[in-house]
């Protein structure tokens, strides 16, 4: 008999520490469920850079209104605005920094006179998935800028107003064969060397810098360069690059994307190589 009471006080116990245990574990769960609420609330939009398929960003300046269009297609982004060029995957990231920043403070916009923080009219707005930021003036206490996101005027510690500002060329990607272009053969001008290399030197090749094209740089007796992509089914692509500069830098011209990618002269012996190791390459 006191054998059973001492099993029925051990099971009356551990019963207790189950009930203990599982509303415990209902306890964190439900911290948890509501601390990524209030994270997912602190946050300008509830996106991620997966969730996205557009970004556009929209410049008021004195020369009027530009845009900068963003567009995903699969796992591949492009500039699809003002130029269709392959993004820059660098700024991508950068500009989508926005949507991991904290909001430090939220007012509702109604009643409030939007001139007072920058905010009207509009200077720089950026979109997500058509979601639209205006991104105003800083604090001049905390140094957080106002940002109008629907009707609420928010308080945000962000880093790409600066990026909003740069010229359209920075969105293009610094590699001169897209990704998306399977290259198979470089045809390079008179006077310069076969080499087994030497498409395998173009696909990785990467600009420092890219430049706006300037048309009155292109002239009927500048070089080309002809890149091919053969695909399976047999069909032949070809991109041409002017050969703007061989001397003090390295500068080709894309003709079609308006821009001009700059490269170390170093890099000119992989690209263009000389037919002998005695002879330098045409300029």
């Amino acid at each position: 008999m006191a054998s059973l009471s001492v099993a029925m006080r051990r099971f009356g116990l551990n019963l207790v520490l189950l009930v203990i245990v599982l509303g415990l574990a209902g306890l964190v769960g439900w911290q948890l469920q509501q601390r990524a609420q209030q994270t997912q609330s602190t946050r300008l939009l509830p996106l991620t850079l997966a969730d996205l398929n557009s970004i556009v960003v929209e410049r008021q300046d004195e020369g009027g209104v530009s845009q900068l269009v963003l567009k995903r297609d699969g796992e591949q982004w492009s500039l699809v605005q003002p130029v269709l060029a392959e993004a820059n995957p660098i700024k991508l990231r950068q500009l989508v920094t926005l949507l991991d920043e904290k909001v430090e403070a939220s007012y509702p916009r109604a009643n409030k006179d939007l001139t007072r923080y920058g905010l009207e009219p509009r200077q720089r707005m950026i979109s997500f998935n058509g979601n639209e930021l205006v991104l105003g003036d800083t604090n001049p206490v905390s140094n957080y800028r106002y940002i109008l996101n629907g009707e609420q005027i928010q308080l945000v510690n962000e880093t790409i107003y600066s990026l909003l500002t740069e010229a359209w060329v920075n969105f293009i990607s610094l590699q001169l064969v897209p990704a998306t272009f399977q290259l198979t053969a470089v045809q390079l001008p008179a006077g310069f060397a076969e080499s087994p290399q030497l498409v395998s030197a173009w696909k990785t090749a990467q600009a420092i810098r890219l430049d706006a094209l300037d048309p009155q740089a292109i002239t009927p007796d500048l070089q080309k360069v002809i890149l091919s992509s053969t695909t399976q089914q047999g069909v032949t692509e070809r991109k041409e690059l002017l050969i703007l500069n061989l001397k003090d830098e390295l500068v080709l011209g894309d003709v079609t994307k308006q821009v001009a990618y700059v490269l170390p002269i170093s890099q000119a012996a992989q690209l263009f190589p000389a037919k002998t190791g005695l002879e330098t390459a045409p300029k």
